[in-house]
């Protein structure tokens, strides 16, 4: 990935979490104008995180103009696989699936997203990607 970015020219900052919604609050209250593209190399939990961070924003709708991209690096990497799907490439996984992900970054390639909007009864509002689903599915497997 590094010779990638490289010969793309692409300078990184690198940031690592360190707990859980450290990524939230990191993007919610960050000054992101010093970077082009937020990019996050982790599965879709955290790219969960940022999401929701980056809508918590005062400025959230000049924020979410800000090309945000996945790179697959975590156990589930679903919107990492749609995105290498769409691009018309072959399914893979792992290795590729971060190579493919890395060359789509490299090359500039975006396009907008959906999101869905939850709100729940005591108020909370929350963002999601690709869809949502309720905990009783796991109470109905147990």
């Amino acid at each position: 990935m590094q010779p990638m970015l490289a010969d793309a020219d692409i300078a990184t900052t690198i940031f690592i979490t360190e707990r859980p919604h450290h990524a939230h609050e990191k993007v919610r209250d960050e000054d992101l104008s010093q970077w082009d593209t937020l990019v996050v190399m982790a599965g879709d939990g955290l790219l969960y995180e940022v999401v929701n961070g980056l809508m918590e924003r005062p400025d959230w709708e000049e924020t979410m103009k800000k090309p945000l991209c996945i790179l697959p690096g975590g156990s589930g990497n679903a919107l990492a696989a749609s995105i290498n799907h769409y691009a018309g490439n072959d399914h893979v996984a792992k290795k590729k699936l971060l190579t493919n992900c890395t060359f789509i970054l490299c090359k500039g390639l975006h396009t907008q997203m959906d999101l869905v909007s939850l709100s729940t009864a005591s108020g909370k509002r929350l963002f999601s990607f690709l869809g949502f689903g309720w905990g009783f599915i796991s109470d109905v497997d147990i």
